[in-house]
């Protein structure tokens, strides 16, 4: 395998020519990515699509991100260009290279070429795709954050916890990406009578401690009755009173879905979460 050798952690990002694309990559290029990390930047065209934009020629696409990875040691990345295999459609050509890659993590924008939705809750095919068929956690790019715009000057991540034990995976993805010295985690629980919330704390302080991360807080939230879940950290999220969050990260079949079955599947507060939430979101699976 082409840069099996590295021992860091494995980014794929999935590249199309669109701003969005280009959100996803900067933002692991420049604010995610560690020395010791291994980029793979993939795409997958198809010569039958005739006349395409400029920026959409994937000889162009190609150019161009060649461009962005002057002066990073070519042991540190490879580009993956593969042309569409008539047997699969482009959304599952990406998610084959993905594994084939051994990619610890795909980063993609929200929305593709045709850009924006006229709907925002509305998910672009290849998120959607890539949420109900994962073979890897993904990091899906709503909004391209810098850590210098950032008043504390770090990134401050919210990991949704409702004890389960995806929930407490989705934690340790997390401690792997961001930058233990100045990134914030906040561990939020929604209380519901099923979820024990002192239990959450003990167990993630563990998480912390054993990891050796200090810059941390556990929060509460409570909900209407008549309230979902998943808009009760929405609204956490969004209102202008919250305090910025750049990352937010869920894991998929929290602690009602993952003992019925073994089935992938998006969940409702996975789904709603990605669908509605303005910040970015890594969905764990």
């Amino acid at each position: 395998m082409e840069g099996s050798s590295t021992s860091g952690y494995r980014w794929n990002i999935a590249v199309d020519g669109s701003d969005a694309a280009l959100n996803a990559f900067n933002i692991v290029f420049e604010e995610l990515k560690r020395d010791n990390d291994y980029v793979i930047v993939s795409h997958v065209y198809s010569n039958a699509k005739k006349n395409p934009l400029m920026q959409y020629k994937q000889e162009n696409i190609k150019i161009d991100y060649e461009g962005k990875l002057i002066g990073t040691h070519s042991s540190k990345w490879t580009m993956v260009w593969e042309h569409l295999d008539k047997d699969m459609n482009t959304k599952e050509h990406v998610n084959k290279i993905a594994k084939d890659m051994d990619s610890d993590i795909m980063a993609m924008g929200y929305v593709g070429r045709k850009g924006p939705k006229s709907d925002p809750t509305l998910l672009g095919s290849a998120v959607e795709y890539m949420a109900h068929n994962p073979v890897c956690p993904a990091l899906i790019v709503k909004s391209p954050e810098k850590r210098v715009d950032k008043e504390s000057g770090g990134f401050r991540w919210l990991v949704c916890s409702d004890g389960s034990e995806k929930s407490y995976k989705a934690l340790r993805e997390t401690l792997k990406i961001i930058s233990k010295d100045d990134d914030e985690v906040v561990i939020l629980v929604v209380t519901l009578a099923s979820i024990d919330a002192k239990q959450i704390q003990e167990d993630t302080n563990k998480i912390f401690d054993e990891e050796g991360v200090s810059n941390h807080r556990f929060e509460t939230l409570d909900r209407d009755s008549d309230e979902k879940t998943s808009d009760a950290i929405v609204d956490y999220i969004n209102i202008d009173e919250t305090e910025y969050i750049d990352f937010v990260v869920v894991s998929n079949q929290g602690c009602g879905y993952s003992k019925h079955t073994q089935k992938k599947y998006l969940g409702k507060v996975a789904s709603g979460v990605l669908s509605k939430s303005k910040a970015n979101i890594v969905l764990v699976f």
